[in-house]
Protein backbone atom coordinates (compact mmCIF):
# COMPACT_ATOMS: atom_id res chain seq x y z
CA UNK A 1 0.00 0.00 0.00
CA UNK A 2 1.30 3.54 -1.14
CA UNK A 3 0.31 6.75 -1.12
CA UNK A 4 0.14 9.19 -4.14
CA UNK A 5 2.13 12.08 -4.42
CA UNK A 6 0.29 13.32 -7.06
CA UNK A 7 -4.10 13.34 -8.05
CA UNK A 8 -4.67 12.45 -12.04
CA UNK A 9 -7.42 15.49 -12.92
CA UNK A 10 -8.11 13.64 -15.67
CA UNK A 11 -9.51 10.16 -14.15
CA UNK A 12 -10.38 12.14 -11.03
CA UNK A 13 -12.90 14.54 -13.01
CA UNK A 14 -15.17 15.44 -10.11
CA UNK A 15 -12.49 16.43 -8.12
CA UNK A 16 -13.08 19.41 -10.39
CA UNK A 17 -16.29 20.49 -7.78
CA UNK A 18 -13.51 20.88 -4.80
CA UNK A 19 -10.35 24.07 -4.56
CA UNK A 20 -7.12 23.18 -4.02
CA UNK A 21 -7.71 22.83 -0.28
CA UNK A 22 -9.93 20.52 -0.29
CA UNK A 23 -8.29 18.61 -2.92
CA UNK A 24 -5.48 17.98 -0.70
CA UNK A 25 -7.79 16.84 1.91
CA UNK A 26 -8.43 14.50 -0.21
CA UNK A 27 -5.20 13.43 -1.29
CA UNK A 28 -3.86 13.52 2.17
CA UNK A 29 -6.96 11.35 3.65
CA UNK A 30 -6.28 8.56 1.32
CA UNK A 31 -3.98 6.11 0.16
CA UNK A 32 -3.69 3.80 -3.09
CA UNK A 33 -3.80 0.27 -3.39
CA UNK A 34 -2.82 -2.30 -6.42
CA UNK A 35 -4.66 -5.60 -6.01
CA UNK A 36 -3.76 -8.53 -8.33
CA UNK A 37 -5.69 -9.97 -11.11
CA UNK A 38 -8.20 -12.43 -9.19
CA UNK A 39 -7.69 -10.43 -5.77
CA UNK A 40 -10.74 -9.41 -3.69
CA UNK A 41 -11.38 -5.42 -2.97
CA UNK A 42 -14.71 -5.75 -1.39
CA UNK A 43 -15.94 -9.19 0.48
CA UNK A 44 -19.37 -8.98 0.43
CA UNK A 45 -21.24 -8.60 4.10
CA UNK A 46 -18.63 -6.22 5.22
CA UNK A 47 -19.14 -2.47 6.34
CA UNK A 48 -19.55 0.16 3.84
CA UNK A 49 -16.80 2.19 6.23
CA UNK A 50 -14.23 3.74 2.89
CA UNK A 51 -14.96 5.63 -0.08
CA UNK A 52 -13.16 3.50 -2.86
CA UNK A 53 -12.42 4.84 -6.34
CA UNK A 54 -11.03 3.03 -8.97
CA UNK A 55 -7.78 4.94 -10.89
CA UNK A 56 -6.58 2.03 -13.08
CA UNK A 57 -7.73 -1.53 -14.06
CA UNK A 58 -11.28 -3.38 -14.32
CA UNK A 59 -13.20 -4.98 -10.84
CA UNK A 60 -16.34 -7.20 -11.74
CA UNK A 61 -19.20 -6.48 -8.74
CA UNK A 62 -20.77 -10.05 -7.80
CA UNK A 63 -23.94 -10.65 -6.01
CA UNK A 64 -23.70 -13.98 -4.06
CA UNK A 65 -26.94 -15.77 -3.50
CA UNK A 66 -26.57 -19.45 -2.33
CA UNK A 67 -23.76 -20.94 -4.41
CA UNK A 68 -24.89 -18.60 -7.26
CA UNK A 69 -22.34 -15.78 -8.11
CA UNK A 70 -23.30 -13.66 -10.80
CA UNK A 71 -21.63 -10.79 -12.10
CA UNK A 72 -23.75 -7.37 -12.81
CA UNK A 73 -21.66 -4.73 -13.26
CA UNK A 74 -17.84 -3.19 -13.86
CA UNK A 75 -15.90 -0.91 -11.97
CA UNK A 76 -13.24 0.60 -14.71
CA UNK A 77 -10.73 4.02 -14.94
CA UNK A 78 -13.03 6.89 -13.04
CA UNK A 79 -15.47 4.70 -11.22
CA UNK A 80 -16.48 4.46 -7.88
CA UNK A 81 -17.46 1.58 -6.29
CA UNK A 82 -20.58 0.99 -3.87
CA UNK A 83 -20.71 4.97 -3.56
CA UNK A 84 -24.52 4.52 -3.22
CA UNK A 85 -23.64 2.28 -0.29
CA UNK A 86 -20.99 4.01 1.66
CA UNK A 87 -22.81 6.29 3.43
CA UNK A 88 -25.20 4.12 5.77
CA UNK A 89 -23.22 2.23 8.53
CA UNK A 90 -24.16 -1.27 7.15
CA UNK A 91 -23.05 -4.22 5.22
CA UNK A 92 -22.34 -4.14 1.83
CA UNK A 93 -24.09 -7.00 -0.24
CA UNK A 94 -22.11 -7.46 -3.32
CA UNK A 95 -18.75 -8.05 -4.08
CA UNK A 96 -15.87 -6.96 -5.86
CA UNK A 97 -12.84 -8.78 -7.51
CA UNK A 98 -10.27 -7.39 -9.99
CA UNK A 99 -10.09 -8.80 -13.31
CA UNK A 100 -6.93 -7.24 -14.06
CA UNK A 101 -4.12 -5.29 -11.73
CA UNK A 102 -6.04 -2.96 -10.36
CA UNK A 103 -5.68 0.48 -8.29
CA UNK A 104 -8.26 1.54 -6.11
CA UNK A 105 -7.69 5.13 -4.02
CA UNK A 106 -9.19 4.69 -0.81
CA UNK A 107 -10.20 8.04 1.14
CA UNK A 108 -11.69 8.20 4.50
CA UNK A 109 -15.12 8.75 4.82
CA UNK A 110 -15.54 11.26 7.09
CA UNK A 111 -13.60 13.83 4.93
CA UNK A 112 -15.34 12.76 2.19
CA UNK A 113 -18.33 13.50 4.33
CA UNK A 114 -17.53 16.82 5.78
CA UNK A 115 -16.55 17.94 1.70
CA UNK A 116 -20.61 17.69 0.77
CA UNK A 117 -21.33 18.86 3.89
CA UNK A 118 -19.32 22.20 3.14
CA UNK A 119 -19.57 22.34 -0.38
CA UNK A 120 -22.43 22.48 -1.90
CA UNK A 121 -21.45 22.26 -5.72
CA UNK A 122 -19.82 18.79 -4.85
CA UNK A 123 -22.68 17.79 -2.98
CA UNK A 124 -25.15 18.59 -5.60
CA UNK A 125 -21.88 16.60 -7.75
CA UNK A 126 -22.54 13.33 -5.96
CA UNK A 127 -26.07 13.26 -5.60
CA UNK A 128 -26.56 13.62 -9.27
CA UNK A 129 -23.34 10.61 -9.53
CA UNK A 130 -25.48 8.15 -7.37
CA UNK A 131 -28.75 9.01 -8.91
CA UNK A 132 -26.88 7.61 -11.83
CA UNK A 133 -25.37 4.77 -10.45
CA UNK A 134 -28.66 3.71 -8.76
CA UNK A 135 -30.69 4.10 -12.22
CA UNK A 136 -28.27 2.05 -14.02
CA UNK A 137 -27.88 -0.77 -11.34
CA UNK A 138 -31.58 -0.92 -10.86
CA UNK A 139 -31.74 -1.65 -15.10
CA UNK A 140 -28.76 -3.41 -14.81
CA UNK A 141 -30.76 -6.09 -11.85
CA UNK A 142 -34.18 -5.72 -13.59
CA UNK A 143 -32.98 -7.19 -17.04
CA UNK A 144 -29.85 -9.47 -15.27
CA UNK A 145 -32.16 -12.26 -15.29
CA UNK A 146 -33.25 -12.00 -19.08
CA UNK A 147 -29.15 -11.48 -20.28
CA UNK A 148 -28.06 -14.34 -22.30
CA UNK A 149 -24.56 -15.08 -23.40
CA UNK A 150 -25.03 -12.37 -26.37
CA UNK A 151 -25.64 -9.65 -24.37
CA UNK A 152 -23.37 -10.31 -21.40
CA UNK A 153 -20.03 -10.24 -24.00
CA UNK A 154 -21.64 -7.54 -25.75
CA UNK A 155 -21.63 -5.46 -22.20
CA UNK A 156 -18.00 -6.60 -21.43
CA UNK A 157 -16.69 -5.39 -24.82
CA UNK A 158 -18.12 -2.06 -24.59
CA UNK A 159 -16.85 -2.23 -20.86
CA UNK A 160 -13.33 -2.79 -22.15
CA UNK A 161 -13.93 -0.29 -24.95
CA UNK A 162 -14.59 2.44 -22.26
CA UNK A 163 -11.58 1.71 -20.03
CA UNK A 164 -9.11 2.24 -22.96
CA UNK A 165 -11.28 4.72 -24.55
CA UNK A 166 -10.89 3.27 -28.16
CA UNK A 167 -12.27 0.79 -30.03
CA UNK A 168 -9.54 -0.73 -30.72
CA UNK A 169 -7.48 -2.57 -27.55
CA UNK A 170 -6.41 -5.97 -26.14
CA UNK A 171 -8.49 -8.12 -24.20
CA UNK A 172 -6.70 -8.24 -20.63
CA UNK A 173 -7.67 -11.88 -19.80
CA UNK A 174 -8.05 -15.42 -21.49
CA UNK A 175 -11.36 -16.54 -22.70
CA UNK A 176 -11.36 -18.72 -19.58
CA UNK A 177 -11.06 -15.30 -17.81
CA UNK A 178 -14.11 -14.03 -19.65
CA UNK A 179 -16.33 -17.20 -18.78
CA UNK A 180 -15.86 -16.66 -14.75
CA UNK A 181 -16.11 -13.15 -15.14
CA UNK A 182 -19.78 -13.65 -16.94
CA UNK A 183 -21.19 -16.72 -15.60
CA UNK A 184 -20.97 -18.80 -18.69
CA UNK A 185 -18.94 -21.67 -20.09
CA UNK A 186 -15.92 -21.10 -22.11
CA UNK A 187 -17.54 -22.38 -25.09
CA UNK A 188 -20.11 -20.27 -25.40
CA UNK A 189 -17.41 -16.64 -24.87
CA UNK A 190 -15.51 -18.50 -27.82
CA UNK A 191 -18.80 -19.07 -29.90
CA UNK A 192 -20.36 -15.61 -28.82
CA UNK A 193 -17.06 -14.15 -30.03
CA UNK A 194 -16.77 -16.22 -33.20
CA UNK A 195 -20.39 -15.20 -34.27
CA UNK A 196 -20.17 -11.60 -33.48
CA UNK A 197 -16.37 -11.73 -35.61
CA UNK A 198 -18.44 -13.55 -38.66
CA UNK A 199 -20.93 -10.91 -38.51
CA UNK A 200 -18.48 -8.07 -38.95
CA UNK A 201 -19.79 -6.54 -35.06
CA UNK A 202 -16.23 -6.99 -34.08
CA UNK A 203 -12.77 -8.16 -35.11
CA UNK A 204 -11.07 -10.24 -33.20
CA UNK A 205 -7.38 -12.36 -33.31
CA UNK A 206 -6.33 -13.44 -30.29
CA UNK A 207 -6.45 -11.29 -27.78
CA UNK A 208 -6.12 -8.23 -30.48
CA UNK A 209 -9.68 -6.50 -30.58
CA UNK A 210 -11.25 -4.26 -32.85
CA UNK A 211 -14.92 -2.69 -32.42
CA UNK A 212 -16.39 -2.85 -35.88
CA UNK A 213 -20.17 -1.59 -35.73
CA UNK A 214 -20.41 -0.29 -32.03
CA UNK A 215 -23.94 0.63 -32.37
CA UNK A 216 -24.68 -3.01 -33.51
CA UNK A 217 -22.80 -4.07 -30.13
CA UNK A 218 -24.82 -1.20 -27.70
CA UNK A 219 -28.16 -2.68 -29.31
CA UNK A 220 -27.29 -6.52 -28.30
CA UNK A 221 -25.44 -5.53 -25.01
CA UNK A 222 -29.80 -3.94 -24.27
CA UNK A 223 -31.68 -6.81 -25.87
CA UNK A 224 -29.01 -9.67 -25.56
Amino acid sequence: MKKNTQINTGINSWMEALNESERNRILNASETLTYNKGETIIKQGTLASQILFVEDGIAKLNFQTGERDTTFSFATNGDFIGLMCSFVKKRLEFSAVAITNTTVRIIDREVFENLIENNGQFAVYVVKLMSELTNGVVHTLITLSHKNVNGAVATLLLTLSRLYDSGKLQIPFTRDEMADALGYSKESIINTLSAFHQDKIISISGRNLEILQPSALVLISEKG
